[in-house]
């Protein structure tokens, strides 16, 4: 009887064990902004400045991701790499945590 009690201990404690290893980082907390730059009608590479700075070129879906954008209000500006010069431009305020930014071209 004491040994179906032990394997029963052990046995929980081995899987308490497991979860509390592999469980431990999936908590993911976002406190600083992250901005999600999306070409909205084209799928071309773009250029793209925030607040006249150069920040990046999208890829060949229209999508960049930045990290480094402060809390606030930016202008947020992207150019075609290549011919035609297609323009967009578009005010947003950024948050902490997650914003999407969606710009229109012309």
């Amino acid at each position: 009887m004491k040994k179906k009690n032990f394997l029963k201990l052990f046995t929980a404690f081995l899987v308490i064990s497991i979860l509390a290893l592999f469980l431990n980082g999936c908590i993911i907390i976002i406190d600083s902004p992250i901005v999600e730059i999306k070409i909205a009608n084209d799928n071309f590479t773009y250029k793209i400045y925030v607040d006249g700075h150069y920040e990046g070129t999208t890829d060949q879906y229209g999508e960049l991701t930045l990290q480094n954008i402060s809390e606030g209000y930016h202008h947020f500006e992207a150019e075609a790499t290549s011919f035609p010069k297609y323009y967009g431009h578009k005010w947003q305020t950024i948050k902490s945590g997650y914003n999407k930014v969606n710009i229109y071209t012309y």
